[in-house]
């Protein structure tokens, strides 16, 4: 009996053992992993930092690292140089609040944003309605390339090919009797996801031509790109670039910006892939808009020319995109996820 006892006792002896180290071992496990891994805690990612929803100093970390973020909004401005307009660009403040509130109620190991909100500038380009834009607020690290089309589908398709091996969008400002005649290149450019614009119908000299009839040119191109696409055109570009208030005024009338460009290739006059990537990437500046055309030089000039954008820490995108006055959420966003 006393046998049995004692193999007994040694047996619950060994099992309180075991589980003695077993909640040993969890228990290191748990404070190992609250001192090495966030989910080990009810940690939070906040603006690339792990931090504790429950921390009596929330408030005041906060701050700190949203600390410099606050933009004051910047308003549409005359450009005397160029009798133009310089875009706005909205406000941006972060609500400190709202965003301690969301830390707060946010999931164990979920990243966290912040609560912001945009303010408006006093004067956005609807304001200057009837000026041109040559480019984007000069504080935006982007790019825009503009290409004219009316002619050279071989080289048309050359160039969709390159944009799409780049991950580029453009704005592609079309002549209305070529998309007329090119449907199935219309539907690709739409599909691509590139944006389209409205170059005027016959491709005429406006400056010539009565308000009645550079209306008539842009309403037909309108309605023509709207019926293929189901999108309509918000942008005008007169053929040629010509600079005349009557054609400004009568875009502003139809409820058209007009946009030219700040770098213009040249690539009509084929001067050569290097002068055409040298014209470009020598004047590089931010906000920039870059007018192109399907030339035969203009593909490999094209590829060089991105390469160069992107080297230069600036971000191509479309005429909708750099002239959009959201800026800073895009900007920031980096920052709010730590990746």
């Amino acid at each position: 009996m006393r046998v049995f006892w004692v193999l007994r006792a040694k047996t619950l002896l060994f099992g309180l053992m075991a589980a003695f180290m077993l909640l040993l071992i969890l228990y290191s496990w748990n404070t190992a992993a609250q001192t090495v891994f966030p989910w080990g805690r009810n940690n939070v990612y906040f603006m690339g930092h792990s931090i504790d929803p429950k921390e009596p100093g929330l408030e005041e970390l906060v701050r700190e690292l949203t600390a410099g973020l606050d933009q004051p909004p910047l308003s549409a401005a005359y450009d005397e140089v160029n009798e133009a307009v310089i875009p706005e660009i909205n406000g941006f403040e972060i609500v400190l609040d709202e965003t301690v509130e969301r830390i707060k109620s946010a999931r164990k190991g979920s990243t966290v944003t912040p609560v912001w909100r945009e303010t408006a500038p006093e004067q956005r380009i609807g304001d200057f309605a009837e000026l041109p834009i040559y480019a984007g607020n000069p504080i935006r690290n982007q790019v825009a390339l503009v290409v004219n089309v009316s002619w050279g589908n071989e080289y048309l398709l050359e160039m969709l090919d390159i944009f799409a091996e780049e991950a580029v969008n453009a704005s592609f400002f079309l002549v209305g009797r070529w998309a007329e005649e090119n449907p199935d290149l219309v539907t690709m450019l739409v599909e691509a996801g590139h944006e389209l614009g409205n170059h005027g119908y016959s491709d005429p000299h406006m400056k010539d031509l009565s308000t009645e009839a550079i209306q008539e040119e842009i309403r037909r191109t309108n309605e023509i790109i709207t019926e293929m696409t189901g999108g309509i055109p918000q942008w005008f570009s007169p053929p040629y670039g010509e600079k005349e208030s009557k054609i400004f005024a009568t875009a502003a009338d139809m409820d058209m910006h007009t946009v030219l460009w700040s770098l213009d290739t040249i690539d009509w006059t084929l001067p050569g892939e290097d002068q055409i990537v040298s014209r470009i990437l020598d004047n590089m500046h931010h906000g920039a808009i870059v007018l192109m055309h399907p030339t035969e030089q203009t593909p490999g000039a094209l590829r060089r020319i991105i390469a160069g954008i992107k080297q230069k820490d600036l971000e191509l995108v479309t005429v909708g995109q750099i002239l959009d006055p959201t800026y800073w959420p895009a900007k920031y966003s980096i920052l709010w996820t730590g990746h």
